[in-house]
């Protein structure tokens, strides 16, 4: 009878990303924070602007009065619906009021500036604060080129001084008067040395055929 071995099931994934394996807290903190989200559960969607700005005022006044960390979770949690919709309401996008876009883009500037003041007084580590910023709040690495064109001009838009600075420039590259007097004077000294040397070259090839003897000159052969 072959022998069977009891096999464990394999773990899958990594413990950095297991939430189990890296817990810190204490089962009583675990309780509260579970509370803290799931008793808005329960929660059904807000139907108007003035049940939304009521459901925002009593979400943070809890927060103040119980110690609660506000989060953009639990806000859309407490507004009885999921962060993809108040990312819509947020942007305006279906039959959404304008109040009801600056209602919620206002609530999230307040949670910004929580969590700003968390990391600035060490309540929370660096990486935390910027992994929600960007998430949420917009934050972004941005490194910006500025390129400066170069006007030879100046940076002067009058329009006289620009005229000025123009027959100044045209001026430096202008020829010399006196260069220009010079260069037909040039001109013709040049074309009379090539004249003088055709010349010569004619009368070398004129004298080079007289020493050459004609075919007549030489003896016939007997």
């Amino acid at each position: 009878m072959a022998r069977t071995e009891d096999k464990k099931p394999r773990k899958r994934g990594s413990k950095s990303a297991s939430v189990l394996a890296n817990l810190q807290g204490k089962q009583e903190d675990i309780s509260r924070i579970v509370y803290e989200s799931v008793q808005y559960f329960p929660r059904k969607k807000v139907e108007n602007d003035e049940e939304c700005a009521e459901r925002l005022n009593a979400y943070f006044k809890q927060c103040y009065e119980t110690g609660q960390i506000p989060t953009v979770e639990d806000m859309c949690l407490a507004l009885g619906t999921v962060r993809s919709t108040v990312w819509d309401w947020e942007q305006g996008r279906g039959n959404v009021s304008k109040q009801r876009s600056d209602m919620i883009k206002k609530a999230k500037e307040i949670l910004a500036a929580i969590d700003a003041k968390l990391v600035s007084e060490g309540k929370i580590p660096q990486v935390t604060y910027i992994f929600r910023a960007k998430n949420f709040f917009g934050m972004k690495d941005q490194q910006e080129t500025i390129i400066t064109p170069n006007n030879p001009l100046g940076d002067s838009t009058d329009a006289e001084t620009l005229r000025r600075r123009y027959l100044e420039q045209k001026e430096i590259q202008m020829i010399p008067e006196q260069v220009l007097e010079e260069i037909p004077e040039v001109a013709e000294r040049i074309a009379e040395s090539a004249e003088s040397a055709e010349s010569a070259e004619s009368a070398e090839s004129a004298e080079s055929a007289e020493r050459t003897p004609a075919a007549d000159d030489f003896p016939a052969d007997e």
